[in-house]
């Protein structure tokens, strides 16, 4: 009798809607080798034919996929990529892969700062079904044109977004779509010049501090650019990220809401930005499945508290718990 996978590789099978005979690329960075092999064979019980590749190379940051990464995107249905130590500047090469997939109608589940520790513990509990709230805020938002959205720390942003697609993880995982696992957010990629205003992150900014910022970090923004980033050693830290990013960095990417009621923040970007009573505005690139054009070699979501919505003016109900 073969050993039972662990729940964190059932869920991740469960998330990526497996069918037997699939061809399955699993990608993890070095810390999880381990756990890369682990998942290969849980695939493999599970009916898939699964191709093991890791994200190294011998100069980090990477512009591109590793060769073998970027093979096994162009053949594989479904890809599962965990990643421990993920650099801020590799966001492009890993849309890549997505790209990759999803030209040929392949499907994405991306983890960031995954831990073992993480992936045996809260990553292998049964996860909530969080669909009927997806759908009931995405029909909420549907056809606004600006959303204006506060946040408790002392954000206060208008955002355009007429035009673009409500999005969700928290739906079913279809042909040619990319997803975070855990799922928890509804999303939209504003339109590049459709910005005005201030956010206060007082949660969560990746590449900068581990854990939780040491200062809310303030990014005002003028026409969808970023003009000022102010803070502690968070913000400074993100203001070398942009700087050293290049053209399209300082560009309005992302609004995301929480709605994961069994979460709470951390200063674990891919948890705190699913969290309920959250929600974060990114920088950098939106291309691909965000639905955006902004191209850029960074994608920074920057997760603030308490958030409250409105929509051409109508306030929104958001899930709270």
């Amino acid at each position: 009798m073969k050993d039972m996978p662990p729940g964190w590789c059932r869920n991740l099978i469960e998330a990526g809607r497996l069918e037997p005979g699939e061809e399955v690329l699993v990608i993890v960075d070095e810390p999880l080798v381990e756990q890369g092999s682990q998942l290969a064979e849980a695939v493999k019980q599970a009916g898939g034919r699964p191709r093991l590749e890791f994200w190294a190379g011998p100069n980090r940051p990477l512009e591109h996929p590793p060769p073998g990464v970027t093979e096994g995107a162009h053949t594989a249905t479904l890809c599962i990529y965990l990643s421990q130590e993920p650099l801020g500047d590799e966001a492009a090469a890993r849309f890549e892969v997505l790209e990759t997939l999803s030209a040929h109608g392949g499907r994405e589940l991306y983890l960031a700062l995954v831990t073992p520790e993480l992936l045996e513990s809260e990553l292998s509990q049964p996860q909530p079904e969080l669909e009927e709230p997806a759908r009931r805020l995405l029909a909420e938002l549907e056809g606004a044109k600006e959303i204006h959205i506060r946040g408790r720390a002392g954000t206060d942003l208008r955002l355009r977004v007429d035009g673009r697609p409500w999005l969700s993880d928290a739906l079913p995982l279809e042909a040619g779509e990319g997803s975070n696992f855990p799922s928890g957010e509804v999303f939209i990629a504003p339109l590049k010049d459709g910005a005005d205003g201030v956010l206060v992150a007082d949660l969560t900014v990746p590449y900068t501090v581990d854990g939780l910022v040491d200062a809310p970090v303030t990014l005002r923004f003028e026409r969808g650019r970023v003009v000022s980033i102010d803070g502690g050693r968070a913000a400074e830290m993100l203001r070398k990220l942009v700087a050293d990013a290049g053209e399209g960095a300082d560009v309005i990417a992302e609004l995301g809401i929480g709605l994961h009621p069994g979460l709470s923040p951390r200063g674990h970007t891919m948890l705190d930005e699913k969290a309920a009573r959250t929600a974060h505005v990114a920088i950098g690139r939106n291309t691909g499945a965000y639905g955006g054009d902004n191209e850029a070699a960074i994608h920074v979501d920057c997760i603030f508290s308490e958030p409250e919505v409105e929509a051409d003016g109508r306030p929104i109900d958001l899930p709270r718990s």
